[in-house]
């Protein structure tokens, strides 16, 4: 909490003068002459006589909470935090149907390569909030699944929104690879405030280039003229593995598929633009290769916070006048004293 007049305080340093004033005053206040006045002073003192005499008190209480109202007391909420400097990412994520193949899930129950891969990819989001990130998905042709945005909650759930099937089938490498650039290049002009100092993608697929109007080294070679990094990461086991397949009598069988990772081509995209290649082939693998991308693309920043305040004298000056009013009702009815 905070005051925002607080030189109004110094005003609490005049009300001990005052009651002492207050106090005197009433000792030589004129009285009514008694004749037997050892006799009154003997009686007893009853509760309406110590109100009264605590009367002077209220009083007090009330100046004191008019004076904490005029300083303008207030609550401090953290509401914003900015981060002046930070990283534009975007993730290009393979939706085509390999990616329903089984076989990163090692020990656990069995888990499709897109579901492991976006369960990772959502706890790396988490570790990167000064940053804007965007998604890109794509099969036989890329789409936006999210712009930049350091909306990382928004973006959670859009990743956990991703599907195969949404798009035809295929693996647009070099399409993909472009549609995330236009998405970097989409953002603020140069020198604009929240401008980042570095711009990376980052591409997961477990298949080749098949489909699409641009090939993987021409995309890469406009990555590196445009000075953006493309870190890619290959996905699946070698060999054989299964993906589940809708049974015609019911059920779900499994047909068996052979690994197509073309990881010439990662590599060269990523050697190309000064990226990185990771070769996942299990669960725990793609987790330390996000792991050292967010090593790779981690970035100073200074951080800025902007507070809101939270008025509380409104409620003091209710309880002023709510005091007042008992006190004033008191002192002429059931604490009324004779002068």
């Amino acid at each position: 909490m905070r005051f925002a007049d607080p030189q109004m305080l110094f005003l609490l340093l005049l009300l001990p003068p005052w009651a002492l004033w207050c106090r005197r005053r009433e000792r030589t206040a004129p009285a009514l002459h008694i004749a037997d006045g050892a006799r009154i002073e003997a009686l007893p003192d009853t509760l309406r006589v110590r109100c009264a005499r605590a009367l002077p008190l209220l009083r007090l209480v009330l100046l004191a909470l008019a004076i904490l109202a005029l300083a303008r007391p207030q609550l401090i909420e953290r509401e914003v935090t900015v981060h002046s400097e930070g990283v534009d990412l975007v993730v290009a994520l393979d939706l085509s149907t390999s990616m329903l193949a089984e076989d990163l899930a090692g020990g656990e129950p069995r888990k499709n390569r897109l579901t492991i891969a976006k369960e990772v990819l959502a706890g790396f989001l988490q570790g990167r909030r000064g940053d804007r990130i965007a998604l890109v998905a794509f099969a036989a042709r890329p789409y936006p699944a999210a712009p930049l945005t350091l909306d990382h909650d928004w973006l959670q759930t859009a990743v956990a929104q991703l599907q195969t099937g949404a798009i035809e089938d295929g693996t647009a490498i070099g399409d993909a690879l472009l549609a995330a650039l236009n998405r970097l290049r989409d953002g603020p002009a140069e020198g604009n405030a929240g401008q980042a100092k570095s711009q990376a993608i980052i591409l997961m697929t477990d298949g080749r280039s098949n489909a699409g109007s641009a090939t993987p080294r021409l995309a890469a070679a406009a990555a590196r003229t445009l000075g953006i990094r493309v870190h890619t990461i290959g996905i699946g086991a070698s060999g054989a593995a299964v993906i589940p397949v809708d049974d015609p009598l019911g059920g779900t069988t499994y047909r068996a598929v052979q690994a197509d990772l073309d990881e010439s081509s990662l590599r060269e995209i990523a050697s190309t633009t000064g990226g990185s290649y990771f070769r996942a082939d299990d669960r725990d693998v793609l987790a330390k290769a996000f792991a050292d991308i967010d090593r790779l693309e981690k970035r100073r920043s200074e951080e800025k916070v902007f507070f809101s305040y939270e008025e509380l004298f409104p409620a003091l000056l209710l309880a002023v006048l709510a005091l007042g009013v008992a006190e004033l009702g008191l002192r002429t009815t059931l604490l009324r004293t004779l002068p």
